[in-house]
């Protein structure tokens, strides 16, 4: 058994693309709302094609190895997800663990996320750093 945080985004679809263009996930798959499994549902249960086509009924993405879930929420609702954190910990020792990690942050950096805590050396890590995306989505690096 294992755990995989799902974010649910107003705006899921362009939230999937910010990951993948500019923090380099991997996109592993992804529904849409316009989905051909969706073609048979009564009318009542369908959306309207507009918002079907950037609706994202369910997506897996990767970042640095890692999985996680996305959706847009229902009738695209705007969502507060201010104190969602995620934690990446790795093996400071690792050179290429190390240098992952802080490539994912510099790039995050360079693509316009709010820098909330330096990357660097503090008393508990020899790599730790913060920063929030445009989603409200805080981001950790943490060297064990």
């Amino acid at each position: 058994m294992k755990s995989v945080s799902y974010f649910n985004f107003e705006n899921a679809l362009e939230a999937l693309n910010f990951y993948e263009a500019k923090l380099g996930a991997e996109v592993v798959s992804k529904t849409m709302g316009d989905d051909e499994m969706f073609k048979d549902l009564p009318e009542e249960y369908k959306m309207p094609k507009d918002v079907a086509k950037r609706f994202v009924m369910n997506a897996e993405f990767k970042i640095l190895g890692e999985t996680f879930m996305v959706s847009s929420t229902r009738d695209e609702r705007p969502i507060s997800n201010e104190g969602t954190n995620v934690c990446f910990t790795f093996d400071g020792s690792n050179d290429a663990d190390v240098k992952a990690a802080t490539d994912f942050y510099k790039r995050a950096i360079e693509a316009g996320c709010e820098e909330t805590m330096p990357l660097g050396e503090t008393e508990w890590s020899k790599l730790y750093g913060m920063f929030k995306d445009p989603y409200g989505v805080t981001w950790m690096i943490n060297a064990c």
